[in-house]
């Protein structure tokens, strides 16, 4: 693989084909990764010390490939990918909650309630959830075990 670029533009590059293989792969096990991105990564990390980043990416002899360096660990990119999770988790957690109760009221009501007002009502109670998140963080979230009706 030959990549014309400058220094910059290759640290984007390294940062951008890490993160993207963070995502991709990293809630995989070994044997279900995707191997065509792994070993894209493999062959940019390579690359690293041509573009003078050896400080960034060392060889493991042991593994038999290149990996990240504390000191890259710590530069940055980590941080966007903390954003990311962070974000990703709130916005599913309030979807998720309020998808749930939404489709709990119908269930638990009478009501010929239709599919835009259940979105509407749903779009509500996001409302009303991230509100809560935002001021209280999870503080007041707590598990109630439902009694199964059969029991």
């Amino acid at each position: 693989m030959k990549i014309t670029c400058t220094k910059e533009e290759f640290k984007s590059l390294l940062d951008l084909v890490y993160a993207g293989n963070v995502l991709i792969n990293s809630m995989r096990s070994q044997e279900e990764r995707i191997q065509e991105y792994s070993q894209m990564e493999q062959n940019i990390f390579a690359m690293a010390k041509d573009f003078g980043f050896e400080e960034l990416i060392t060889y493991d002899e042991e593994f038999k490939e290149y990996t990240p360096t504390a000191a890259y660990e710590e530069n940055g990119v980590d941080e966007y990918i903390d954003a990311y999770d962070t974000q990703v988790f709130w916005e599913e957690l309030v979807m998720r909650l309020a998808r749930r109760d939404a489709l709990n009221y119908v269930g638990d009501v009478d009501t010929d309630m239709t599919k835009a007002q259940l979105k509407e009502m749903q779009m509500n109670l996001e409302e009303k959830y991230g509100q809560e998140f935002e001021e209280n963080n999870l503080m007041n979230l707590k598990l109630v075990k439902l009694e199964e009706e059969h029991s």
